[in-house]
């Protein structure tokens, strides 16, 4: 592996696709769904019960709570939704999914642009979905309560100011304990988790505007920068300087939401 390539990251919205080498992570859960492909040489994943998945690539669910060693081999990331309609349409197994080969392949040669320079916001997009037609089903097998549903939109429409449970139950006219049961029973990881994910989200929408991180991390409702620093690192198991900072990528694009 040349030692002079760099990756890039770029965002979408609530989706990412990150080229990187060298990624080595504490242990973390979060939200989005993670497919993940080496390269070059396989990486380890560490989970909860210290199970080592040794693999080229995977997907895993969200709360997943695990730790990545890929500190040998240049790997592809993609985080996405696992509420979204791209989700919807890969074929998961419990608890995860290892690809097999020839799909490994196809994204080690779609992602190749990921480590050169010049890719664009238009282009990396094209890439993604590429990547994610190479996993996708045309069979949609989840769903998720209609309340949920409700809560999710008034949660998107309230943040960045507070939000709290009782508002949510009664939007959603179930008590206090069912919302809190059914939202982690539907989306993977309590409700107070979500909300810190979202308000990551808000803080990198604006980032990308060109406020500087301090200003962000009030704005989305943190109480200061090194609140947001440690909230990223518990949900990725890397510091936001990583990325946000990180003169191994040759760059980090903020793109419209596809």
């Amino acid at each position: 592996m040349d030692e002079e390539r760099k990756g890039s990251l770029f965002y979408f919205g609530e989706r990412i696709l990150l080229g990187t080498q060298g990624l080595v992570t504490e242990p973390h859960s979060h939200y989005a769904v993670s497919i993940l492909v080496s390269k070059q040489l396989p990486f380890r994943l560490t989970t909860k019960e210290n199970q080592i998945i040794e693999t080229k690539g995977i997907i895993i669910p969200p709360n997943f709570f695990h730790r990545l060693e890929a500190n040998h081999t240049e790997i592809v990331v993609i985080q996405l939704d696992p509420k979204s309609d791209e989700y919807k349409k890969i074929e998961m197994k419990d608890p995860y999914t290892q690809l097999e080969t020839k799909t490994i392949q196809r994204i080690q040669s779609l992602s190749e642009p990921l480590f050169g320079s010049g890719l664009n916001c238009t282009k990396a997009k094209l890439i993604y979905e590429q990547i994610l037609a190479e996993l996708g089903s045309q069979k949609s097998v989840k769903t998720w309560d209609p309340r949920i549903d409700i809560a999710l939109t008034k949660i998107k429409e309230t943040l960045p100011n507070p939000i709290n449970v009782a508002f949510l139950s009664n939007e959603t006219g179930i008590s206090k304990d069912r919302f809190m049961h059914l939202f982690k029973e539907n989306m993977g990881i309590p409700l107070r988790q979500y909300l810190l994910w979202q308000r990551l989200h808000i803080a990198a929408r604006l980032l990308q505007s060109g406020e500087n991180l301090t200003t962000a991390s009030h704005a989305a409702g943190f109480s200061d920068q090194a609140h947001l620093s440690r909230t990223f690192k518990k949900m990725f198991g890397v510091k936001p300087s990583l990325f946000l900072g990180g003169s191994h990528l040759h760059q980090v694009c903020f793109c419209d939401q596809i």
